[in-house]
């Protein structure tokens, strides 16, 4: 039976006076919530309007007949200022009954224009942005003709937006990183946490009586108060990511410089699953690679909590909690890997380089933690063993 008491972790600043210090934290604090809420109000109002009928162009064929790379978007970004070449381009298509449609592509080349053509906060504050940045890796790597357009055709151009895809996840994931620190750092820390609240919910379990659902909820939060862990903290480390996938998302589909790239036989601008069904086999690669890294990312945590825990007994409920995680990760994994079939395989790519981050993220947290943890219990043996000795030499 669970018998842990939090309650001194309740109510201990009442009748505090708030210092400047207090004040700032709650100031930080709201500005987070704020900037957290115009991220997922924009970025869902970004991906509903984007996919109206209105912006949103099919594959579409050439007047031979030959089709042509599904533009996604009716815009596309050109950066001019940074080497990028283009202009509004006219696709041409036939329906079933013959009649020729035309479809224009709008060349945005500017952050001003990033709003006006799209009318979208969420293209203009995170796409835009975004494509800036890796279009000025590319240009730095690709160089620039006598014109000062960007070098897209010699061999290396492909690898050379890989690069850049690469160096802009990394800033991505710096940027997620300044917001989520305490979540990331807390990984194994919440696993843990999370087991302790199967045994809260296991006390009260069956109960209809409004104050024991009162001490419920209660001892859970003095439970996060204890360790320290944030309840909305695992919340908002999830959703902060989504805008930048989606962001990159939108970037493959719309940018002219990663349209034109090709790694090897991988276009960035085709999804894998109707490549594989056409017989391109090398897509199916973006998938092998993907799938064990992701699993790896979502299981660490458990995995080093699992190594700490091993000389521990642990009651029911908490084995309940992990079963019920691993469930959870497994249906995670398995739409993960649906969206990466249907994505645009530079999706693909980005995520594969987000989940080796993920990775690497997670076992210097881990480190960093036990190293402190280690230098702290090596100070208290210290402590302990010179205190006994001065007993000891009191005693003489």
């Amino acid at each position: 039976m669970y018998k842990q008491d939090y309650s001194k972790y309740l109510n201990n600043n009442k009748g505090k006076k708030k210092t400047k210090k207090d004040i700032l934290k709650m100031i930080w604090v709201w500005t987070r919530l704020f900037l957290f809420l115009f991220v997922i109000v924009s970025m869902l109002w970004g991906c509903v309007q984007m996919y109206q009928s209105k912006y949103t162009v099919a594959q579409v064929s050439d007047m031979a007949g030959n089709k042509v790379y599904s533009p996604g978007t009716t815009f596309e970004i050109v950066i001019r200022s940074l080497g990028d070449y283009g202009s509004k381009n006219h696709w041409f298509a036939s329906d079933e009954n013959g009649n020729i449609h035309e479809y224009g592509l709008n060349a945005i080349s500017s952050w001003s224009e990033a709003f006006t053509e799209t009318a979208s906060p969420f293209y203009g504050f995170f796409v835009f942005p975004m494509s800036f940045i890796l279009v000025g890796f590319v240009r730095l790597m690709a160089g620039a003709d006598s014109a000062g357009v960007i070098n897209s055709s010699g061999e290396n151009y492909g690898y050379i937006v890989l690069a850049s895809v690469l160096f802009t996840s990394i800033i991505i994931r710096a940027i997620t990183l300044g917001f989520t620190w305490k979540t990331q750092s807390n990984q194994e820390k919440l696993q843990l946490v999370q087991a302790k609240q199967a045994e809260i919910q296991q006390k009260y379990k069956g109960s209809t009586d409004p104050v024991a659902k009162q001490k419920q909820q209660m001892e859970t939060l003095a439970l996060y108060k204890k360790e320290g862990i944030s309840p909305m903290g695992s919340l908002v480390s999830a959703f902060l990511s989504m805008p930048f996938l989606f962001a990159m998302f939108s970037i493959v589909r719309a940018t002219h410089a990663l349209k034109i790239a090709v790694v090897g036989k991988i276009t960035f601008v085709d999804t894998p699953w109707e490549q594989i069904t056409s017989g391109n086999w090398v897509y199916l690669s973006l998938v092998v690679v993907y799938i064990p890294l992701q699993v790896i990312s979502m299981f660490l945590p458990m995995i080093l909590q699992a190594v700490k825990r091993t000389k521990k007994n642990d009651s029911e409920q908490q084995k309940k909690a992990r079963k019920k995680q691993i469930i959870m990760n497994s249906v995670f994994i398995l739409v993960f890997v649906f969206i990466i079939f249907t994505t645009a395989s530079g999706v693909a790519i980005y995520w594969i380089f987000s989940s080796c981050f993920q990775i690497s993220q997670t076992l210097i947290f881990h480190y960093v933690r036990e190293t402190k943890a280690s230098r702290i219990k090596k100070k208290r043996e210290r402590v302990v063993m010179k205190n006994k000795a001065l007993s000891e030499k009191n005693k003489v």
